[in-house]
């Protein structure tokens, strides 16, 4: 294809989208009018039972993403994301925001690169970064996740760029140092997003690692076109212009380093232009299968091989993205996971996937199903749980499930912001308000509008990060602006009574990503999939809370671990719980 094609394709697209929003004469930075009045009308709700404050100044967040200009290019527009971790272990949660320093240099500018803050554990935080070492200014900071990789009993930190990765390995004494060339893991690709769990059960951390695509234009970016100009957009923004690069699966040696066994597992996707991907077992054969969204191209279901030959035999993949209905091939970029069945009645303690998507292609909700064969499949439910229309125009980043309300129902929420841009201002990007779902009469309605001022705004939103920051029993919202502030929403809802219980996992992390916990409370059933709602770029908080609603105590908990064995609790109050890994 040459480059002329390309960069025609990339304009039809781009006024095609343009077309769509003007043809219902809407105002860009708005995007909540631009679906039809009944869609509009059934899925957003007249009332929050949820609110949240703006608490990133008091908090002392300090954090501004980008560079002061955007260069019209790819590498810029999509990133970047953030990850809760408490990496000093005092039992608070510390939050790491990453950067990048722009596409080519500006003049008179210097990047003060990614921000590692320590939480106080009095609701405020403090830059440690310097101290830390973990910076990174010429790093090209994409996302970010917490692991103790080498099972030392300190969180560890694995960062992705557009260029070289970075392992920085804790020192235990707020100090990393950066080992990823000793490790075998300085993959030189655009990485985005990364899954962790012990695939092959030999009880050391694996990672599957999201490549984008061949971005080869630096320098080339054409400059905005002067005011009152018809707008063109450049390929440089357009995902389509460049070649998909091969992800890649690293298999953890046991001694600090990494083999890559991609080739052998059959997981390298080298069609695929990544950005999240997630390890959970995804049929209830108790082995780590592989999901992972592609943009532009078709996402991928990789089922584990382990449970047909067992533990000593090597494992590899099947792809079974086709006939599981999974094979989505729109602008896939946020991916979360939860249990929906309970809400037209068809739970089955399996994970249901939700994935966030591009301008006028809506977002999906696949709700798995067992066949009477016992073949596994899934069927997209956005439409009918009131997720689908309402984000049609909206393009969607990072996700989380959660119950926000502490009403024993899932909930969701999706940092939104458009990759088109501003009409009186081509140097800057669309902002979108964001999609906050509380589960309401069989489906899902969106009160962001009503939860208060801070969620009513329109933002260009990227990654997305749910943590307890604060210690108080619900979750918190932390999400990065592409060019923008970071922002940090404390969830101040009434109790009114309700209960929950918050659970922490206290393994090494080969048996947590993954695992998968199950409540019993009056009557009722909920699971979690521990790490495995990775949003985009980020990392959510490691506790799991569970709403209880009136309920004060929980009949039952199950743990089944990411190894298969089993933990199970009885007779719980509400509140606060620290479940151990059975010792052989």
């Amino acid at each position: 294809m040459t480059w002329l094609a390309l960069i025609g394709g990339t304009g039809a697209l781009s006024a095609a989208a343009w077309w769509l929003l003007r043809l219902q004469d809407t105002d860009q930075a708005e995007a909540r009018i631009h679906v039809s009045t009944a869609y509009t009308d059934e899925a957003r709700a007249d009332h929050s039972p949820v609110r949240f404050i703006d608490v990133t100044a008091p908090a002392g967040l300090v954090f501004r993403h980008g560079p002061p200009t955007r260069h019209r290019a790819l590498p810029e527009d999509n990133g970047s994301g953030l990850a809760w971790g408490d990496y000093d272990g005092d039992g608070d949660p510390d939050l790491y925001l990453v950067n990048h320093p722009g596409i080519v240099p500006t003049v008179g500018w210097d990047s003060s690169g990614n921000r590692l803050y320590r939480n106080n554990g009095d609701g405020t935080f403090t830059d440690l970064t310097d101290i830390a070492g973990v910076a990174d200014p010429a790093g090209f900071g994409m996302g970010a996740t917490w692991i103790d990789y080498d099972n030392d009993g300190h969180l560890d930190l694995h960062v992705t760029n557009r260029g070289p990765n970075r392992l920085y390995r804790n020192l235990g004494d707020g100090t990393f140092i950066d080992v990823a060339v000793a490790a075998g893991v300085d993959d030189p690709g655009w990485g985005t997003g990364t899954a962790w769990g012990d695939y092959d059960r030999d009880g050391h951390l694996d990672f599957y690692l999201c490549n984008y695509v061949d971005y080869d234009s630096d320098g080339r970016e054409p400059p905005p076109p002067p005011p009152g100009a018809a707008y063109e957009a450049p390929y440089t923004i357009n995902s389509n212009a460049y070649d998909a690069s091969p992800n890649r699966l690293f298999r953890n040696r046991g001694d600090g380093t990494f083999e890559d066994v991609t080739a052998a597992t059959g997981v390298a996707n080298p069609d695929g232009r990544s950005l999240a991907a997630f390890f959970c077992d995804l049929d209830g054969d108790g082995w780590l299968d592989l999901y992972v969204n592609n943009d532009v191209s078709a996402n991928r279901l990789y089922r584990n091989s382990g449970a047909d030959f067992g533990p000593d035999e090597p494992v590899f993949f099947l792809d079974l993205s086709a006939v599981t209905g999974t094979a989505d091939g729109r602008g896939s970029m946020g991916l979360s996971v939860a249990e929906t069945g309970d809400i037209d009645g068809t739970p089955d303690g399996l994970p249901d996937l939700f994935i966030a998507h591009w301008l006028a292609q809506e977002n999906a909700l696949y709700q798995s199903h067992v066949t009477a064969t016992g073949k596994l499949e899934y069927l997209d439910k956005a439409r009918p749980f009131r997720l689908g229309e309402i984000s049609i125009d909206r393009v969607g980043w990072g996700s989380a499930f959660a119950d926000l309300d502490r009403d024993g129902r899932i909930d969701l929420v999706v940092a939104n912001g458009s990759t088109l841009e501003r009409d009186d201002d081509r140097t800057r990007l669309v902002a979108e308000p964001l999609l906050l779902f509380m589960q309401d009469d069989g489906g899902f309605r969106d009160v962001a509008a009503l939860a208060g001022p801070a969620t009513s705004r329109a933002y260009t939103a990227r990654g997305l990060a749910l943590a307890d920051y604060d210690g108080d029993g619900d979750l918190d919202l932390a999400f990065s602006q592409n060019q923008g502030d970071a922002v940090l929403l404390r969830n101040d809802t009434p109790r009114d009574d309700r209960q929950a219980l918050v659970v922490h996992l206290d393994a090494p992390d080969a048996r947590r990503f993954g695992a998968r916990v199950m409540i019993e409370s009056a009557g009722r059933r909920q699971w979690r999939w521990w790490g495995a709602d990775v949003s985009y770029l980020s990392q959510h908080g490691p506790e799991l809370i569970f709403g209880l609603g009136l309920a004060k105590s929980v009949e039952r908990l199950e743990v089944q671990w990411a190894d298969g064995r089993i933990t199970t609790l009885t007779d719980l109050n509400a509140g606060s719980i620290r479940v151990t890994y059975p010792q052989p």
